[in-house]
């Protein structure tokens, strides 16, 4: 037990030691060239060296009014680490800025980096890192607006300590290390494997975005959010911060974010500053937010443990993205380790870029996700266990979680019958099997009612204020006037995104406002492999042919009833296409829906270690590439 302990503590030591190293190692390799350099310090541009096209000098700086201009910065092949500007105006500045070099070969080329800046900052820093020609800055004023007054243009050769970079290479060299110490157990018990990978990438990309909206409707949630943060109660913010939670404001508008460790530090300190400091002029009410409640409550109790020891807005702002994620972590780890088959495709449905950007934002897709998730597991094991027969207990619990998981969004009702197709001879007797069935039969109808009866009460409760020309109330009329026109269309715009939704860009990559994950043709390789390969003949022929019809029915009564939700929710009534459905509805249904197209036609004739490595590999390479380019887009 005394060398065990002592074993343990050398290992503890041992990381900690790599993960100082390490960092202090990646510090020094991204200040290299400044190391080098004789002159560290912030050179300002001299006037002389600035050509102006279509802007005027004005006291120290130059001005741009209802036009284009250029601002182009001779630099003689010096070396630029970081390429800074200040700005005064009341709009967007929404530049773009061209850098002349000399590539390798001694060919001058010219790159373009577009420097979209938020409306609270007054302060460009541009990541150059290159021996520069020449830099060019290119802006448009537009008419009757306030103008652009650009000021003080240099150039920031200096060594930077970044504390994002520093937090964020530790936890990198942690993951990996936790990984080699425990190799066996995680390719073993892929869950583990999962966790440690969910963590470690999770908390880099919680750093990296800004604290702003990236996320779906980002700004709806984190006011739901916030709202119960302080229920039953109230409390007066500052207008700046008010911004953060509607999209009718310039103050969190997704498209112009800090794209730099400065920028992102100016940001919060700002927004910090409004926070403690500003108008506290919006009122805003504590309230709970109906069936949407469940979604939200591990970012609404984060919320209120930091704001009530007195926190910063952005640590606040942060908790809540935290939480959510410990939340999806936690959950989706006793998912893929209680689910008797399919772990692997479950695993990597839940480590895509679109699985990992949900989990880190203000959105209650995650609970939907991750609980159905737990209550499919949860009936699959009772279905598949060779030994015991079906305990009904156990399957009451799962509803528990499917009542969870569905409540925020009803669409996905249908699922909760698929205890329904358990075949009778797995339970102890018809008595129980039959109290399954009921409760099985009560749930539908509960979830189902919070979807239709609103609907029915009030016909435009459903409009959703994005979608042009909605009538909620026409739309139904035509639908029910129509059913066969209405069948076709819903068939028609399903089978146009199928592919797209179920295996591709629009459920694995897709990350809100901000660009797409990588890998775009490895993707759907990887998870149609999944379904012809993570195949187990002893379990899965458990399931015969018309349990299977009877899941896929099940799946589609939910596609059906998203796509008409979003039918009368966001489209003109009579179009015959149908706006706003995204492939991140399908998640939930993503396994069920393997688990029906799986097969033994393909057999991989490896281990179930080395497969397990194979999927965790693939799933690093993808998510932590993606997740690595968001820290160099808004942390450097």
């Amino acid at each position: 037990m005394k060398i065990h302990k002592e074993k343990t503590i050398k290992k503890i030591i041992l990381v900690l030691l790599i993960m100082i190293l390490g960092s202090t190692l990646i510090e020094l390799g991204t200040n290299i060239k400044s190391l080098y350099m004789k002159n560290q310090n912030i050179m300002k541009i001299d006037e002389d060296h600035i050509e102006l096209k279509g802007f005027v000098k004005k006291g120290k700086g130059y001005y741009l009014s209802n036009a284009e201009g250029v601002l182009r910065c001779d630099l003689n092949n010096k070396y630029v680490k970081k390429f800074v500007y200040d700005f005064d105006t009341g709009d967007m500045v929404d530049a773009e800025i061209k850098v002349g070099y000399d590539n390798s070969m001694g060919k001058e080329e010219v790159m373009i980096i577009e420097d979209k800046n938020p409306i609270l900052l007054s302060e460009s820093v541009v990541n150059v890192n290159k021996k520069v020609k020449w830099i060019e800055i290119s802006l448009s004023s537009v008419e009757g607006g306030s103008g652009i007054y650009i000021k003080n243009i240099r150039i920031n050769n200096q060594i930077e300590i970044n504390k994002y970079r520093i937090f964020c290479s530790s936890v990198l060299i942690l993951g990996i290390c936790v990984c080699v110490i425990f190799r066996k157990k995680i390719t073993k018990e892929i869950e583990y494997g999962f966790g440690i990978i969910a963590l470690t990438l999770g908390i880099i990309f919680v750093i990296s975005i800004p604290t702003n909206k990236v996320g779906w409707d980002e700004e709806t949630h984190f006011k739901r959010a916030y709202q119960m943060s302080i229920y039953p109660g109230g409390e007066k913010i500052s207008t700046e911060i008010s911004g953060q939670f509607t999209t009718d404001t310039l103050y969190n508008y997704p498209y112009f974010q800090p794209q730099s460790y400065e920028e992102k530090q100016n940001l919060n300190g700002i927004i910090n500053n409004y926070y403690k400091n500003g108008d506290h002029a919006v009122t805003v009410k504590g309230e709970l937010c109906g069936v949407y409640t469940v979604g939200l409550v591990p970012q609404a109790i984060a919320i209120k443990i930091v704001r009530c020891i007195g926190m910063p807005f952005t640590y606040i702002f942060l908790a809540g993205r935290f939480a959510e994620l410990m939340t999806y972590i936690i959950v989706m780890f006793f998912a893929i380790r209680i689910i008797p088959i399919g772990k692997r495709a479950l695993t990597f449905i839940s480590l895509t870029p679109t699985a990992l950007f949900l989990a880190v934002t203000y959105t209650y897709d995650t609970i939907v996700f991750c609980f159905i998730s737990l209550a499919i597991a949860m009936i699959m094991r009772e279905w598949l266990k060779e030994k015991d027969r079906v305990n009904t207990k156990k399957i009451f619990i799962a509803n528990l979680f499917m009542i969870i998981g569905c409540l925020p969004k009803a669409v996905y009702a249908p699922v909760a019958l698929i205890e329904m197709l358990i075949p009778r001879e797995r339970y102890e007797n018809k008595k129980k099997r039959n109290q399954v069935v009921i409760i099985a039969g009560i749930v539908f109808l509960i979830l189902m009612s919070t979807f239709i009866i609103p609907q029915l009460l009030n016909p435009n409760a459903m409009e959703d204020t994005r979608g042009t020309n909605v009538d909620s109330g026409q739309q139904m009329s035509l639908i029910l006037a129509k059913p066969f026109a209405y069948a076709g269309i819903v068939l028609k715009n399903i089978w146009n995104t199928f592919p797209n939704f179920a295996f591709a860009e629009s459920c694995y990559r897709l990350m809100g406002h901000l660009a797409p994950g990588g890998f775009q043709y490895l993707i759907p390789i990887i998870a149609v492999l999944l379904v012809s390969t993570d195949y187990s003949a002893k379990l899965n022929k458990k399931i015969k042919w018309t349990q299977k019809v009877g899941i896929l029915v099940l799946l589609g009564m939910s596609v059906v009833l998203i796509w008409t939700a979003l039918y009368i929710a966001f489209s003109e009534p009579g179009s015959s296409s149908i706006g706003g459905v995204q492939g991140r509805y399908y998640r939930p249904l993503l396994w069920l829906l393997y688990l029906v197209c799986s097969n033994n036609l393909i057999q991989v004739r490896v281990s179930d270690r080395r497969y397990n490595q194979f999927v965790l590999g693939m799933s690093v390479l993808i998510s932590g590439i993606t997740v690595y380019n968001v820290f160099g887009t808004f942390c450097i």
